[in-house]
């Protein structure tokens, strides 16, 4: 009788200890006692057998198709015990069907199986056994788990921006949170904060990340699948929110965590298609700063620029490319339109005394007004409690068998969107009614010296500068200059205010709302500006010649 051997380990470390080789050889020793003739060996290193995944248990393919190729004449399939056949009872007899449609038998080297109904009787028992013996494995294994989770400690390989301390390869358990990698973590924060504040799409974060020394720091160049797992699948857990998968109970993490749950919600609603302001493409060249917000005084299009190369090297200019315009193909020196607009900036600056006077107005209107604020913040509170006893509902619900599966996640995302909607609401609420003195100072400080703020700032955010200066642009003519633009909020205030008369404290009160606003765009812009100023004893280095009077 001719038969093949198959051995199986179902981790990496016991192939390089002696279990294969002493399967083989208590496979051979039976084999010699029974008079069977082993025509070949099937080793199967570090694959487990909790189900038949023929994908991953390739030798155990490849003894199946060697009985196939050779039926009828491979009598026996010799194995050291049922349970490194298969340890699933339904997996185990849908192959042992197939062996005896070639003509091959099932062998244990170390049970009484057969096709005897005692022996097939047996064979039975221990292929439940086995099932049994996996499930409760898996039953550990997964409590385990899941008390890790409720211990706030994430039982898996931390995502990108942790270190992992690998305490599985040292036999260890997993007991302290994940640490931060000091290499990539900054990076990917920095990332996600960019994207909660919609100033990049997904695709453009991609780009952004390697930009700011995430490919350096990996050695490998970041895909959009790797930005899709750190927006999507992984997102909670950058939160410090660990999700229990069996319950779907969320719990807090231990770990550092990476971004607010407010930036959780923004980045939430972003991708969901929901958010309302939805993503900002911030379109920028440094080399023209005021491409954006200069406007041709003939036609009201946008200038662009160029730099064109001539003998003595380039020389770059803003245009007007409307062809229809009488402006067309007239270019505008860079160094000239750049120097009057600063100049048109120290212009429109407001003076210390209405700075004061409009500080004192704001201030005292802010005081009657933000207790309004604050009363609509605990409104949302509110409407949050209620919401999240909505939510456990919904969980108990699920347990009891009230929903469906279709149904509870139905239930489960409507309620989360709208928590994340009024988690949003009243973060803003709370920004009015909280912020709005800090945000006042800063601004009074930034308008208190535009010129010198225009400099200071990076070329990303100049754009945003300028709009919270001249929201509609400025509009300029070659051979006259600048003529008269609709201003921001602050400075049309400033001047109005000029005139002899004019009501400051009517006015602040009928646009609060309005001003409030503006007053918090600058404060974020604030929150936006990563770079420090110049040191003033090295400015002169910064700036260009033709700033200090002086000659190109």
């Amino acid at each position: 009788m001719k038969g093949i051997i198959y051995t199986r380990v179902s981790s990496d470390e016991q192939v390089k200890g002696t279990s294969l080789e002493f399967q083989e050889d208590l496979c051979r020793q039976y084999c010699e006692r029974q008079g069977i003739e082993v025509v070949a060996l099937f080793r199967e290193e570090g694959e487990s057998a909790k189900n038949l995944n023929l994908n991953n248990r390739q030798e155990f393919l490849k003894a199946l198709e060697f009985c196939r190729m050779n039926k009828k004449q491979i009598q026996a399939f010799i194995v050291l015990r049922v349970d490194r056949f298969a340890r699933n009872t339904e997996d185990h007899f849908a192959v042992r069907k197939i062996l005896m449609d070639y003509g091959t038998t099932l062998y244990s080297v170390t049970e009484p199986i057969g096709n005897k109904p005692a022996e097939k009787f047996i064979e039975t028992v221990l292929a439940g056994a086995a099932e049994y013996d996996n499930a409760i494995r898996k039953q550990r294994s997964t409590d385990g788990m899941s008390q890790k989770i409720n211990q706030g400690i994430f039982p898996w390989k931390p995502p990108l921006g942790y270190l992992c301390t690998h305490t599985k390869k040292r036999g260890e358990k997993k007991n302290s949170p994940d640490p931060i990698d000091p290499k990539t973590f900054p990076i990917v924060q920095k990332g996600l904060k960019y994207y909660a504040q919609g100033y990049c799409s997904q695709a453009n974060l991609v780009k952004l990340l390697d930009e700011w020394g995430l490919q350096a720091a990996r050695g490998i160049k970041t895909t959009p699948q790797t930005v899709n797992l750190i927006t999507g699948r992984y997102l909670k857990f950058y939160a410090a929110i660990l999700i229990n998968p069996w319950t779907n109970v969320e719990k807090v993490g231990l770990h550092t965590p990476m971004i607010t749950k407010e930036e959780l919600y923004k980045i939430q609603l972003i991708k969901s298609g929901k958010s309302l302001q939805g993503v900002k493409h911030e379109k920028y060249n440094p080399g023209f700063p005021l491409r954006r917000t200069i406007v041709c005084g003939f036609c009201n299009k946008l200038l662009t620029g160029s730099s064109p190369r001539g003998r003595g090297g380039k020389y770059s200019y803003y245009h007007c490319v409307n062809k229809s315009c009488s402006s067309y193909g007239k270019s505008i020196s860079k160094q000239i339109i750049e120097k009057e607009f600063l100049d048109h900036l120290k212009l429109i600056t407001p003076k210390g005394e209405f700075l004061l006077r409009f500080r004192e107005v704001v201030t005292e209107v802010w005081k009657e007004k933000g207790s309004f604020f604050e009363d609509e913040a605990q409104k949302y509170q509110k409407r949050l409690n209620d919401l999240e006893t909505k939510r456990k509902q919904i969980f108990s619900m699920r347990e009891e068998g009230s929903y469906t599966k279709e149904q509870f996640f139905e239930r489960k995302a409507d309620i989360e969107n709208e928590i994340m909607g009024i988690n949003i609401s009243m973060s803003e609420a709370r920004i009015k009614g909280l912020d709005i003195e800090g945000a006042l100072k800063y601004a009074e400080t930034f308008i208190g010296s535009l010129d010198r703020q225009w400099f200071d700032l990076p070329p990303e955010l100049r754009s945003r500068f300028q709009k919270l200066v001249f929201p509609e642009g400025i509009p300029y003519q070659k051979g006259i200059g600048f003529g008269t633009p609709k201003l921001g909020l602050i400075f049309e205030l400033n001047r109005l205010s000029v005139a002899p008369g004019s009501p400051l404290v009517p006015y602040v009160i009928s646009n609060w709302n309005n001003i409030s606003e503006h007053l918090e765009k600058w404060l974020q812009l604030k929150k936006d500006l990563n770079n420090p100023k110049p040191d003033d004893n090295r400015i002169e280095e910064k700036y260009p010649q033709w700033y200090w009077g002086k000659a190109a």
